[in-house]
């Protein structure tokens, strides 16, 4: 496929308005894009234009505005923060594209996968350098800790990938609140405590920033999930109940598991292990029906107080205010 051809396959795309919890750091968000779509002077072509097109995709840019507030909030230097937040969005960016190669997913964000348009070798390689170029970045900050920590959460985060291949079709709730902490509130963690590092932070509030990166990080993949059970396609921008559908169990369909553990259909899902098995369609059905939905949604909103109490210990800025408000959203949020 050429270049510009996939250019147009990946760019049905619509960039969201700001946010309110963005607009402290609304200029260094710009800086931040700017760093993002800077093609590296080697780069191929199409690369580039992979890079582009899933920047364009979409998505809040929540964990670089995380960043940029935790910088704001300790007076880290900007500049340093802008690299290590770019490279942070990057190294989600590449998690999603070997996440969608590893699910067969050919939808996300309303938009065609990567891996729908390039054949698989194609899309490991791209997700590999996306992974180069974010470590990149985060190495111009120049700081050993900040790089130290990068690595050890891309170690968590594939960690992470591993460990969820031989968790498929198991209803286990300490598996699973350890799969959202590799999936999302480790990068989260990474967001709030690099600025913190840059700026020599005191032990005290790099304590309260990283609780805070981690309670929230977990409320935003716990809503995730309630979404994937709960939404429309035009919410998440993917299929409902894709999640169950590879065999994994998120918090909705382990509470209703728990609370029914010889339903016929949860008991055919779990000997068939088969994802278009019609006892699926009807497990969904039942778990957006019995109140676990609810039930999820309590345990986001307990976890996103939880991080906003963190932030009682910091010093009061229009950035922490920022990082509230964040906590309210998740917990908000319909896609």
């Amino acid at each position: 496929m050429a270049s510009a051809d996939l250019l147009d396959t990946l760019t049905p795309m619509i960039v969201p308005a700001i946010l309110p919890w963005i607009a402290p750091v609304q200029s260094g968000m710009q800086a931040v894009e700017a760093r993002l779509r800077q093609a590296a002077a080697d780069e191929h072509i199409l690369l580039t234009a992979v890079i582009d097109g899933l920047l364009r995709a979409g998505g809040k840019r929540v964990r670089p505005a995380l960043c940029l507030l935790s910088a704001g909030s300790f007076d880290a230097d900007f500049e340093n923060a802008v690299v290590v937040a770019a490279g942070i969005e990057l190294l989600h960016t590449a998690t999603l594209v070997h996440d969608d190669l590893i699910d067969g997913a050919s939808m996300r964000r309303s938009a065609p996968t990567l891996n729908s348009t390039w054949d698989p070798d194609a899309a490991v390689l791209a997700g590999d350098y996306l992974f180069s170029r974010a470590a990149n970045l985060v190495l111009q900050a120049g700081d050993l800790k900040v790089m130290e920590l990068f690595v050890r959460t891309l170690m968590v985060v594939l960690n992470g990938e591993i460990a969820q291949r031989f968790s498929r079709w198991q209803i286990d709730r300490k598996e699973y609140y350890q799969r959202i902490y590799a999936k999302t509130a480790a990068m989260f963690v990474l967001a709030m405590q690099a600025p913190a590092i840059l700026a020599q932070a005191e032990s005290e509030l790099l304590e309260a920033i990283v609780e805070y990166g981690h309670d929230v990080g977990m409320a935003f993949q716990i809503v995730d999930d309630v979404l994937d059970i709960s939404g429309s396609i035009e919410q998440v921008g993917k299929p409902i109940g894709s999640d169950l559908r590879q065999g994994l169990f998120t918090l909705p369909a382990i509470i209703y598991a728990e609370a029914n553990p010889d339903d016929a259909d949860l008991l055919v899902v779990l000997n068939e292990r088969d994802g278009n098995h019609p006892a699926i369609e009807r497990l969904i059905e039942k778990v957006r029906r019995a109140g676990a939905v609810e039930a999820a949604m309590e345990e986001a909103r307990r976890l996103a107080a939880q991080g906003q109490s963190a932030l009682a210990r910091l010093p009061d800025s229009v950035y922490v205010s920022g990082m509230f408000a964040l906590a309210e959203t998740v917990v908000k949020r319909q896609g």
